[in-house]
């Protein structure tokens, strides 16, 4: 047993009120049980930013302040540490996460505040510098650190990371049960086998720039969900890891072994998960049916574009019929799909522009804003960055990390920054709150729909075909304004190749994207929605029996 150490350490998660989806920050929950083994006394808050209570701060009376910093929560990080740091200047603030890996030497230069940044995954040189402050030690000589020598700031060499990760003890779940949150994260690997050149994921993981796996096994992964069934009544969970497919050898036993295992051990569960698309070549009829009495309900599949063209830019594996077909194959095995899309590049043509809002609308995705108006984000590190860069596309920017870049046609560049800032860049945008919500039925209500079809419906026909007519009406109203949505698009198109015109986009918008028609839309699938869960409960089916509520 460890010795009881007297360094205090506060994990601190602050979110933007517009990327307000609390989750558990499973990265440290996994620090936090890493540093509580090896002797220190953690404690776990999140928050978004106006709902943080520094009082939960201040009363952890902690030495050291460890906080995961996104492209995203910058902004709102630094203002809650300076304001830390202003109240109690002896507090030791440390940031990480992917932002401080790609970009810490810039930001401890940039943010005084901060004592120290750490790089890459963060048990072994968080436990590092808490125990070189505990004993009063030199840290300077901490792999995967960032920190202060006087003037300078000082970035180390990268270190290594835990290769065994079933030696990783289980992730602390307060932010779980503190947030009430109705699913789990389980992480069963880390890194990813895949090379798409917009990501800089393998900089996370590797520094020399190179795949990185590392999968848990099978009988580590079912005594973490044996233990959050048994101690929090958990049982809905996101599987987040970059494609659970993923494996050293390129095969997917390991995951067929987890389905497996956890029928093996009647966890009656339900879970969702990310795929590449051409998964669907691995699978047969009898791993389909594994995946589903395992609890699979739901995927997640960066299927990226429509056309051949950008899915060779985005360095893809899948091709576009590689996407339709495991669309196809996993809907038609009652598992909701929702997928990444990115609509616009630097290199977009109106031709593929048109190919995507095509594979959009037969796929029905078309029904969700926000795949439209999505562009490529150039991130410094990936491999797109250098193409783009080298073919001098690249805005001078004061933004760190995240480039704005020049479009090869100047027009389809207007159309792109004009629905982009106008819906996704607009926070005050309720347009595209109500976008969103109707992207949640395909996200989440399908996979309601998928359980309670297989749990319930083939027991009784009467809640069966409650859920189906439900499903078809759903159907219908996602089908109207899938078509609505691509010929709202098309007709931009058609105006942008002819001249670009704002006050033309302003009228086609206003005509098929108004507030009135997104709304309509989404209040018309929340009441079928709602509709379901009151007719299953007049046959004697409760919500309580299909919804997470007892955390």
């Amino acid at each position: 047993m460890s010795i009881k150490k007297k360094t205090k350490i506060l994990l601190l998660s602050v979110l933007t009120e517009k990327n307000a989806i609390i989750t558990e920050e499973l990265g440290i929950c996994s620090i936090a049980s890493f540093l509580e083994q090896d002797g220190f006394d953690v404690t776990l808050v999140n928050s978004t930013r106006s709902y943080l209570d520094m009082g939960k701060i201040y009363e952890a009376n902690a030495d050291i302040i460890g906080v995961p910093m996104y492209s995203t929560t910058e902004k709102v990080v630094v203002e809650v540490c300076t304001k830390i740091k202003k109240d109690n200047p002896n507090i030791i603030l440390v940031m990480g996460g992917y932002w401080p890996t790609l970009y810490g030497k810039q930001l401890m230069e940039t943010y005084d505040i901060f004592d120290y940044a750490i790089m890459g995954e963060g048990e072994l040189p968080f436990r590092d510098l808490s125990n070189a402050i505990e004993y009063k030690a030199d840290a300077s000589n901490i792999k995967s650190l960032i920190y202060r020598k006087g003037d300078c700031v000082i970035q180390n060499e990268r270190g290594g990371v835990v290769e065994d990760l079933d030696t990783l003890p289980f992730p602390r779940r307060d932010l779980l049960v503190n947030n009430k949150l109705k699913y789990a994260y389980i992480s069963t690997s880390r890194g990813c086998m895949a090379n798409c050149n917009f990501c800089w994921n393998r900089k996370f993981w590797n520094p020399a720039d190179k795949n990185y796996w590392r999968g848990r096994s099978p009988e580590n992964v079912i005594e973490e969900i044996k233990l959050l069934v048994d101690k929090y009544n958990v049982n809905r969970y996101w599987f987040i890891d970059s494609s659970f497919e993923d494996s050293k050898n390129g095969k997917p036993d390991r995951m067929w072994a987890i389905a497996q295992k956890i029928i093996d051990e009647k966890l009656t569960i339900t879970y969702e998960t990310y795929f590449r698309s051409e998964v669907y070549k691995k699978f047969t009829p009898e791993k389909m049916e594994l995946m589903k009495k395992s609890g699979l309900v739901g995927v997640i599949f960066g299927t990226e574009s429509g056309n051949a063209d950008d899915l060779r830019l985005y360095g893809k594996i899948a091709t576009v019929e590689d996407n339709l077909n495991t669309i196809k194959y996993f809907r038609e095995n009652d598992i909701a799909i929702d997928i990444g899309f990115i609509n616009f590049n630097p290199y977009s043509t109106f031709d593929n522009l048109r190919k995507n809002a095509d594979f959009l609308e037969e796929t029905v995705f078309a029904s969700v804003l926000y795949y439209f108006v999505e562009r490529c984000q150039i991130t410094e590190f990936s491999d797109l960055y250098y193409k783009v860069k080298n073919d001098g596309l690249l805005l001078p920017t004061d933004k760190m990390g995240c480039y704005d870049y020049k479009y090869i046609n100047e027009d389809i560049g207007h159309l792109s920054e004009y629905l982009y800032y106008k819906y996704h860049g607009n926070e005050d945008s309720i347009v595209y709150f109500y976008a969103k919500k109707i992207g949640s039925i395909i996200r989440e209500e399908f996979k309601i729909v998928s359980y309670l079809k297989r749990n319930y419906g083939i027991y009784d026909d009467k809640i069966m075909k409650a859920i189906k007519k439900n499903e078809e009406t759903a159907w219908e109203l996602l089908r109207e304004i899938n078509a609505s949505n691509a010929d709202c698009f098309r007709q931009l198109l058609d105006m942008t190749e002819s001249k670009w015109n704002k006050n033309e986009a302003e009228k086609l918008t206003e005509k098929y994207w108004s507030l009135q028609n997104m709304k309509g839309m989404s209040d018309k699938l929340e009441k079928n929605r709602l509709s379901l869960y009151l007719n299953l409960n007049k046959l004697g089916l409760s919500p309580i029996n299909y919804f997470n509520l007892n955390i």
